[in-house]
């Protein structure tokens, strides 16, 4: 079992997540500053990760805060590596900011991610970004900003695409219908709620 922990965070309320099993946790989307060690001494928790869906700036603008306290990895798709030193890249020169992150990315690929207590499933789901990942953590999908609850994310920004977010959602849709479903911004929902009330997953 986990327990989930939702902190919209930055000026466009990103939803950062701790994901909680036993003694361990992960960060998903840091997006701005968070000060977890109240938290995790709370909890008697050790940090094992930073996981990102993808590197916008409003999802990794906290990834170098937590590294430099916590010395943990970096995980993000392998071919956005690059984007958390590109500000042009990661989109914050598109909203009038420069966000560089420092952090010494490790890129992944679909598939199998094990990292401490956790078993991950890695959806690789382009079309909001070239490397914009869904990660499903035992019954839980993070699904960053590939899909919200009633819509998508956009595809204007550098890498989108049109094309590939129709397969990604294909692919979403695809999953049970009772998932939960936990997105990079706004509510959580179930793949079934979307196949059945958004647009896009209707007209696939």
């Amino acid at each position: 079992m986990i327990e989930i922990y939702t902190y919209p965070l930055g000026m466009v309320q990103a939803n950062c997540y701790v994901v909680v099993k036993e003694d361990s946790c992960l960060v998903i989307d840091p997006g701005d500053v968070l000060d977890l060690q109240p938290f995790l001494e709370q909890n008697h928790l050790h940090l094992e990760a930073v996981l990102l869906t993808h590197a916008h700036f409003d999802h990794i603008k906290g990834v170098d805060s937590i590294t430099e306290t916590y010395s943990v990895p970096v995980y993000v798709h392998q071919s956005e590596v690059s984007f958390l030193q590109d500000p042009a890249l990661n989109a914050s020169l598109s909203f009038y900011e420069t966000i560089v992150c420092h952090s010494k990315a490790i890129g992944i690929q679909e598939g199998k991610l094990s990292i401490g207590k956790f078993d991950i499933d890695v959806y690789h789901t382009p079309g909001h970004t070239c490397g914009s990942c869904c990660f499903r953590i035992e019954n839980h999908l993070f699904s960053g900003d590939t899909l919200f609850q009633g819509s998508i994310g956009r595809m204007d920004l550098p890498t989108g695409s049109v094309m590939q977010m129709k397969e990604s959602l294909r692919k979403l849709a695809a999953l049970e219908d009772d998932l939960p479903v936990y997105p990079g911004h706004g509510l959580a929902t179930t793949i079934g709620f979307e196949k059945q009330w958004s647009y896009e997953m209707k007209h696939l």
